[in-house]
Parts: C-alpha cells; structure tokens; sequence
C-alpha cells in the first residue's frame, strides 16, 4: 500500500521496550539525547526515550535506512522534517505510556493524542469552563452540555483535532485554539474539513482516531482532499521479521501488520 492516499498511525506502546528490539536510546542522536536529559523525572525521560527510538526504526523501515541514519531538520515554522526526502510526512504525539507516529506521503501531517485518565479532577478550571474560555461558542456549547465522563471525553475529542491541525501547520498551539474543527461525529468514512484563522491558514481535513484504550487522538492533513487511516500496533522488530540486518525497503508491508 502506498502512502498517497492513506496516513498509517503507529500506535507504540511505552510500558517496555519488545524482545528484541534494540536499546532506544542508542538510536538517539545528541539533540534528542540532550532533550531527554533535561526531563528531570525519570518516567517522562524513558517515555521520550522509547517514543523517539522507535520512531526511528519504524522510520528507518519506510525510508529503507537503519534507525541511526534517520536523520532531522526543521521544516516550516520548525516543524520536524526528514533530512534529505521531504516527500515522506511524519508526526509524533505521545501521552502516559502510548504514542502515536503519524505518516504519510506529500501533506504535511499532524497526530494528537490524549489520555482520559490523566484529566486532572483538582484542575483550577474543569473542561467546560475552560472550552468557554478558549473554544469557538458553538464547541464550548458541545462540552457543556455533556455530563460525567463525556465532559472531559468532548473537550479532548476537540482539542485533539485543534492540536492535530497545529502539528500539521507547524503552528503554536494558542493559535489553535480558535480554530473551528467541528463539534460533532464526522460522516462515516470522511474527515471533518477546517478552515484556520489569522496565522493558521489551514485548510484541513482531521479524522478522528478510534484507539479504544482510554485514549482520545485524532489526526490532520493539510489540504481538503479525503484519504484513509490505517493504524498499525508496534509489537517489536521480530513479530515484523526485521530482526535481521536493516535496511530493506517496505519491511511495513500490509500482511505483516494487526
């Protein structure tokens, strides 16, 4: 399967690193090692670790290099870009022990993911005051009039598709939060398209992303054509058959993959 038409969302779990799989932070280079380090807490420092090593090796399969030669730049605004194939899109959100790894091929691509259960019950504001604060009236509308557990699931749901189209964008995210992503379900099988504000032209077309794990996330593309996602689990090198020397290209092939 190409990557024209479809974004493939890597869902990489962070609780340990597969047998087989090589020490994530060998595969750093000395920028991501120096950001590691300067994560005080331990926890957030091997999430990051295991986060952006397997990025690489999932990385490196598609791009037909072995994970230390996967090298960055910046792109517009100083988004992450891959040094030397600007035609291959990435994007990575990570949130408690999951991350996402967003690619696809020519559009700039942005992934957001969120955990319900770290929505903090002693927060200064809860969901709905701060959607009122901060989100487009009829979405502050959305999330207040949900009740229990779907008042922090709809704030999420919104600001996963805020954040998704920043990523993609490159932006900042206060420039997100104006923006318009829709306040309800998309149709089935279509992403919802979004126009940006002053900063953040946009457009976009932002699918939401079904984990069904206590995870809300969502994905964007820049422009307005439709295209399809395919989420993929990273279960280690030797359930991919790549425990042998890399690189070959198109070790993600559709068979090998749940």
């Amino acid at each position: 399967m190409g990557l024209d038409d479809v974004v493939h969302v890597w869902r990489i779990p962070l609780l340990g690193v597969p047998p087989g799989d090589p020490d994530p932070e060998r595969l750093l280079d000395p920028g991501e090692r120096r950001r590691a380090d300067r994560l005080g807490d331990a926890r957030l420092r091997r999430r990051y670790v295991h986060a952006h090593g397997t990025s690489r090796l999932i990385l490196g399969g598609y791009l037909g290099l072995p994970p230390r030669e996967v090298t960055w730049c910046r792109g517009q605004h100083g988004k992450p870009a891959l040094a030397g194939r600007p035609e291959v899109k990435f994007n990575l959100s990570h949130s408690a022990d999951l991350a996402l790894l967003a690619i696809t091929r020519s559009r700039e691509t942005g992934v957001d993911v969120e955990n319900l259960a770290r929505q903090d019950p002693g927060a200064a504001l809860p969901a709905d005051r701060l959607a009122g604060r901060f989100y487009p009236p009829t979405e502050a509308t959305r999330v207040g009039r949900a009740r229990g557990p779907a008042l922090d699931w709809w704030y999420l749901r919104l600001w996963t598709r805020k954040e998704a189209c920043v990523k993609a964008s490159g932006g900042r995210l206060v420039q997100g939060l104006p923006v318009r992503v829709g306040a309800g379900q998309p149709a089935h099988g279509y992403g919802l398209r979004c126009s940006g504000e002053a900063g953040m032209p946009g457009p976009w077309v932002v699918r939401d992303v079904s984990l069904g794990d206590g995870h809300v996330a969502a994905v964007a593309l820049t422009g307005t054509t439709e295209y399809r996602v395919v989420v993929r689990t990273w279960l280690g090198l030797r359930r991919f058959g790549l425990d042998q020397p890399l690189p070959e290209r198109d070790r993600h092939r559709e068979g090998a993959v749940r």
